[in-house]
């Protein structure tokens, strides 16, 4: 079932099973100039029109749109990063005013987990982003066991954010996510996937199949979160594996945050063209999906390596 608010400040639609579940907030396009994430939230209407077995979907096609109708990263008449300013300030500039108007919509959904699109450079291979807790809360530890459910569960590298210091100081704590995260409770994650500027159909593919993955919902600590779209996967494909990466203080982190997100890509990340990709083998960490359940220990863990990570 496809409902709508009326003049929201963002359009939002939301896809109704009609069954028990939880409610899963996918959003795109806070920056305009990345139209990947639209692409992908249109294939997922489609898609969930039919397979949504559980729970509630709510898609946001675009969180600027005036940024996406001219093709520019920022809100059009304010050239701060939107998504450094989240909750926004209703008495404040055009960009704060825009992103409490969008917060307030999102927040209104009350959803259990938080899927944000984004692009980022042709020549780097997909990611998933994975906010931090720097804000005093006594479930931070089961809120980031659950972002990093998601992020793995996406078959994507799995990129840890920021130290805590740097974190706040680039204010990813204000990005979309990483308020959700710190002010709601809400396990997010950031996916970046394809170039920006171009409607790429083989990312806005890839991108769909990492959003509908039967992601392992079954946080370390052993308390899950079943979202609705692992039902919705159409085919079954071989799960990368997902690497921690950790973000640690190093020369090139210290740089000022570049393009995307609000840093620079992620050397992990630079391996050439999505037309000549190969994708590793099964993921370290144990998940359930197309009847298969891989072990963690049939597999050595994962190295560490330090990277300065790129911007959303």
């Amino acid at each position: 079932m496809l409902s709508s608010r009326s003049a929201p400040a963002v359009p939002v639609i939301t896809l109704q099973s009609g069954l028990p579940g939880p409610r899963v907030l996918i959003t795109a396009g806070v920056h305009g100039d990345e139209c990947v994430g639209v692409g992908v939230i249109f294939s997922l209407l489609e898609l969930l029109k039919t397979e949504l077995r559980a729970g509630l979907v709510f898609l946001a096609p675009s969180l600027n749109p005036e940024g996406l109708r001219r093709g520019t990263r920022c809100l059009p008449g304010d050239e701060r990063d939107l998504n450094r300013l989240f909750p926004g300030d209703s008495r404040g500039g055009l960009a704060d005013r825009h992103a409490a108007a969008v917060w307030e919509e999102l927040r209104d959904r009350r959803p259990d987990a938080l899927i944000d699109l984004h692009t980022d450079s042709c020549a780097s291979i997909p990611y998933a982003l994975v906010d931090r807790c720097v804000r005093p809360r006594a479930d931070a530890n089961l809120i980031e066991e659950r972002a990093w459910a998601l992020a793995e569960g996406s078959g994507f590298t799995a990129l840890a954010e920021y130290p805590p210091d740097l974190y706040r100081r680039y204010q990813l704590d204000r990005s979309l996510t990483g308020a959700m995260m710190n002010l709601l409770g809400v396990p997010t994650v950031t996916l970046e996937c394809g170039p920006r500027r171009l409607l790429d159909p083989a990312a806005v593919e890839e991108a769909t199949v990492a959003t509908t993955a039967p992601s392992s919902t079954q946080p370390r600590s052993g308390s899950a979160i079943t979202t609705p779209l692992s039902a919705a996967r159409r085919r079954s494909t071989r799960c990368p594996s997902s690497p921690r990466i950790s973000a640690k203080a190093s020369p090139a982190a210290k740089r000022p945050p570049g393009p995307s997100r609000g840093r620079s890509t992620p050397a992990a990340a630079q391996r050439g063209p999505a037309s000549r990709r190969k994708r590793p083998g099964p993921r370290w960490l144990g998940w359930r999906g197309a009847g298969r359940r891989h072990s963690p220990k049939a597999v050595s863990a994962p190295k560490v390596a330090t990277v300065a990570l790129p911007a959303r």
